[in-house]
């Protein structure tokens, strides 16, 4: 995926922020300035100034369409049109209507967006994208919206096919500005997440991302949600490029220097600022591919999640309706927050769990979000009850004091402790070891070459050492003494059912016979293999004797 063509596109950003007979709105002229620096800007998309049209107070339909009848013809790859000001709704139909500088309720003094549903329909664009920040007079004017029309409404009065139109209504609210007096509330969060870059997406933006993190913004706040109408895949138009672009550090696992459990966060941003829980919309942060879920948000959003306090009966994502919020389709465990707790429970690593307000009142704040400590996930399944969407769901255990087990120089070695897993009483084993060792055998048992792998196409292995890291043996947590095991043979080679010689065949201790050649693409030591079957093969020899 790649940008779209800055010489073969084309934006039209109107905007109304002076009237003669309704209230001035001069926030919008700071988001009609602003967003046409962002797309001329040449480190977030590059689009040519003569490229890009901002008209400022329309007097007249014609200032307001002949631009974008203009765009619209010269546009082969994006075309753009954006508008903000007061919106009017024709009291006998749904018909949308922008408003010019003399605008009043006699409708023909505004425009009707039926003409820019035409102009964008005859365009020859490929790619559509039209933001309206307006609502409806309804009522009362001097206000940006009406009691009486929701926003869905807008959205579908405006929607047409091939065309991302992001809607942003509120009812019965006056035109809100953000805390620094200068943007329109839902401008002003687009402009935001433009300017600044979304942490933990992709180096290039599409426009359902930064509106689906607007829209969460915006409902943190409390404010009314905007709505969103695609269709033919528009949603996975890219737009800008990330500012936020970040070396994710490898291990971001269990605990977060400086906080502790119980702290309260106002909101999501401040979540991702400590490094809590980087996302800023999504309820699931990490990946399989780095081994697991990082940390989770529960907040009431799906009816079936069941809080406990220190169990958490968690709904996995997916097949919702953003919109509604109802659930609309099945689950998939292929879906990457999903298959990331999956693989959670394959690797162990905690996991930090998030409570939001919207949650079960016996565990969760009363505003913002709660970091409530670490959890493992233990277990999964799905929940298909008749006549309901099926659903993934996960079992997260409470970790009790983790950072009061790990040893002083330990804690010195990382700032990060999730990467370390408990072994016995002051010993801890470093899982980075372990996923290093299941990558370079492809998650295959170096005994009998097979690969356990579970629904979502998820692949899983267990790691054992050589020689013990437990007392007596002492053995190092080195790459030198670990094999990759299936979970049968980890425990038969774990309690000395088979060794495996100095030439690396491998020795069924029940009979005596040769099994298998271990396969051996990493540096093993001799020396560990030796300890391991001289001490187990003691064993058999005794426990032979005592049964003969």
């Amino acid at each position: 995926m790649s940008l779209p063509d800055p010489l073969a596109s084309r934006a039209v950003i109107v905007g109304t922020s002076k009237y003669l007979s309704m209230q001035d709105l001069p926030a919008v002229e700071e988001n009609i300035k602003e967003f046409g620096k962002l797309l001329q800007s040449d480190d977030l998309w590059g689009l040519p100034a003569s490229n890009c049209t901002v008209v400022s107070n329309p007097q007249i339909n014609t200032d307001m369409l002949d631009p974008l009848h203009h765009a619209a013809k010269e546009a082969r790859d994006t075309l753009i049109f954006y508008f903000a000001g007061h919106g009017l709704i024709h009291s006998t139909g749904n018909s949308l209507y922008l408003t010019l500088v003399g605008s009043t309720d006699a409708m023909y003094r505004s425009v009707s967006y039926e003409y820019v549903r035409t102009e964008l329909r005859e365009s020859r664009a490929r790619r559509k994208i039209v933001i309206l920040d307006c609502c409806y007079s309804g009522l009362a004017f001097g206000s940006m919206s009406g009691v009486d029309q929701p926003t869905e409404q807008l959205a579908n009065s405006a929607a047409l096919r091939g065309t991302y139109l992001m809607a942003a209504a509120r009812d019965n609210e006056t035109a809100d500005a953000e805390s620094d007096g200068l943007y329109t509330a839902f401008s002003g969060e687009l402009i935001n997440l433009i300017q600044n870059g979304i942490p933990g997406q992709p180096d290039l933006l599409d426009v359902d991302a930064i509106f689906t993190h607007a829209r969460e913004a915006l409902r943190d706040k409390g404010r009314p949600i905007p709505q969103k109408r695609e269709e033919d895949f528009s949603g996975k138009i890219i737009l800008f490029k990330n500012r936020a672009k970040e070396e994710i550090d490898k291990e971001h696992y269990g605990l977060v220097s400086d906080v502790e459990p119980g702290k309260i966060f106002l909101n999501r941003h401040a979540l991702h600022e400590a490094k809590v829980h980087r996302p800023l919309q999504a309820g699931i942060c990490g990946t399989a591919a780095r081994g697991g879920a990082e940390s989770i948000v529960v907040s009431g959003g799906y009816e079936d999640d069941e809080d406990y306090g220190d169990t958490i009966i968690y709904t996995g994502h997916g097949g919702r309706d953003p919109n509604t919020g109802k659930q609309v389709k099945d689950q998939s465990p292929t879906d990457p927050g999903n298959a990331a707790l999956i693989k959670s429970v394959m690797t162990g690593l905690p996991v930090r769990v998030v409570r939001g307000s919207g949650g079960n009142k016996n565990f969760s704040p009363e505003f913002g979000y709660s970091y409530d400590g670490l959890f493992a996930v233990t277990e999964y399944w799905t929940k298909n009850q008749p006549g309901h969407h099926m659903v993934m769901q996960f079992r997260l255990e409470k970790i009790i004091d983790l950072d009061r087990l790990l040893t002083k120089q330990q804690m010195s070695q990382r700032q990060n402790y999730g990467r370390w897993e408990f072994v016995a009483g002051g010993l801890y084993s470093d899982r980075r070891l372990a996923a290093e060792i299941k990558n370079i055998y492809g998650h295959a048992c170096q005994i009998c070459g097979i690969v356990l792998e579970v629904p979502g196409g998820l692949k899983f292995a267990s790691t054992v050492h050589i020689r013990s890291l437990e007392l007596p043996h002492s053995g190092p947590d080195v790459k030198e003494n670990m094999l990759c095991l299936c979970s049968n043979h980890r425990d038969l080679f774990k309690y000395g059912a088979i060794t495996i010689e100095d030439d690396l065949k491998v020795v069924d201790q029940t009979d005596g016979e040769v099994i298998s050649d271990l396969v051996s693409k990493h540096s093993i030591s001799l020396e560990y293999i030796r300890y391991h079957r001289e001490h187990h093969m003691a064993g058999q020899q005794q426990l032979l004797e005592n049964l003969d």
